[in-house]
């Protein structure tokens, strides 16, 4: 009798299983440079309080660290953490949520990651040193994520980025090469061999629109996105060169839009939606990486206001893929869908010296000697204009994004590889 329940029990434990949802949809959405103090600070410009940004509220969220094989002084070694990244000096938190002159002092001196290095540790889940584009220090090329995606060939993928389409952050996860600085070669590589069926960004290197087209790409401009086609662009492949899009400017003590947009640009949102749109019209599961770059680019200028524009692009393109889930308008589904909101590193060490209710922008103080004007912004601070390799942040939500609970180190902190074997795990693990 026990044994008969016993087969019984575990035929309805199978059968529960079998009839889960499958993961069918898969969103990666990156924030190039945003640190801890790049969210706070927009969630105190729109709200007046911390932690208010639209993934703030997702049911899973970690701290991620992003080091590569670079930061290692004396050597790499997987199975010691505290080498690439020191929780007594640097703490377990991020700022502004830990402070101390210690942790300053490390995250200025240490050798950070650059973005290379960390979308491959995102694509591949290996450590290797800086500018390296999936590819190790003996010259062999590692197979990512999206390689594994094109040899199984049950998922679709496709980027859009408001960088350059061969920019470090989506090279890392569609090519091979031992420098990211490869322009040519990486485009070559992403549009004839990897060839995802959406290419999104920005493009500097003419002759590839044409090299796109002889690959079976559709090229067109984004700001043709809402024009009527002539015809239908669902079977074909698209090369998508982002145009006419410009960073929303903020709006000091604003009263309805905290943010401006040219009258003759685009939002980030829309392109993203409408890469969406194609890749649920070819009916076939999809993995999209999306990207903003701006925010690296902000910081490392130490632009506050242009950071701000820009995390505001992410928020808003987060809240529209959300909202079209919710929607119930596609299959679409928070038990089939994934979203997985990060940072691939910090850029700036961006400092609060005042808190900054909604609606308030720092305001410079103005001194006059010999002529000279001088601006000193007592409000905010940048320690540095380059990356750090601060915590930052990863937020998930969907189907099995509890996943991320495996790879935890410390705490609430996950290594940035972790990325690659959550995504691992739900597009082929678990294929229930």
């Amino acid at each position: 009798m026990k044994k008969i329940f016993l087969i019984l029990f575990c035929f309805f434990i199978n059968c529960t299983y079998c009839y889960a949802e499958k993961i069918k949809y898969v969103f990666l959405i990156i924030g190039d440079g945003m640190s801890v103090s790049s969210e706070v600070a927009l969630s105190r410009f729109l709200f007046g309080k911390d932690k208010m940004l639209f993934w703030n509220g997702f049911p899973y969220q970690y701290f991620m660290t992003t080091y590569s094989k670079s930061s290692y002084q004396d050597g790499y070694d997987s199975n010691d953490f505290n080498k690439g990244y020191d929780t007594k000096t640097a703490g377990l938190l991020p700022y502004p949520y830990y402070k101390s002159d210690d942790a300053e002092q490390y995250f200025k001196t240490s050798i950070p990651t650059d973005s290379a290095a960390a979308a491959t540790a995102m694509s591949c889940g290996q450590k290797v040193i800086n500018k390296s584009i999936c590819y190790d220090e003996e010259n062999n090329s590692i197979k990512n994520i999206v390689d594994k995606i094109n040899n199984d060939k049950k998922f679709n993928f496709a980027f859009v980025t408001t960088d350059l389409f061969y920019g470090a952050t989506p090279a890392g996860f569609t090519s091979h090469n031992e420098s990211r600085k490869n322009y040519t070669q990486i485009a070559t590589e992403i549009l004839s061999k990897t060839k995802p069926e959406i290419v999104a960004g920005k493009n500097e290197i003419y002759e590839m629109g044409d090299f796109a087209a002889l690959n079976g790409y559709y090229v067109l401009d984004s700001y043709e996105i809402n024009k009527p086609q002539t015809f239908s662009v669902v079977d074909k492949k698209i090369f998508l060169q982002l145009k006419k899009y410009y960073v929303p400017q903020p709006q000091e003590n604003f009263l309805s839009e905290s943010f401006q947009y040219r009258s003759d640009g685009m939002k980030f949102a829309d392109v993203v939606s409408y890469a969406i749109k194609i890749m649920l019209e070819k009916q076939k599961p999809f993995f999209i990486l999306i990207e903003d770059a701006d925010i690296d680019k902000a910081n490392h200028k130490n632009n506050y206001k242009k950071m701000l524009g820009a995390v505001y692009e992410l928020n808003e393109t987060v809240k529209s893929i959300y909202d079209l889930i919710s929607s119930k308008d596609t299959d679409m589904t928070f038990d089939n869908t994934v979203i997985i909101v990060t940072a691939d590193h910090s850029t700036g060490m961006l400092r609060f010296n005042k808190f900054l209710s909604k609606g308030e922008l720092p305001n410079p103080d103005v001194f006059y000697n010999k002529n000279i004007t001088v601006k000193t912004d007592t409000s905010i601070s940048y320690k540095t204009k380059r990356h750090v390799n601060e915590l930052v942040g990863l937020y998930c939500v969907g189907g099995k994004t509890d996943f991320f609970n495996k790879y935890k180190k410390f705490k609430n902190i996950i290594d940035n590889t972790a990325v690659y074997k959550v995504l691992n795990d739900i597009i082929f693990k678990d294929r229930t």
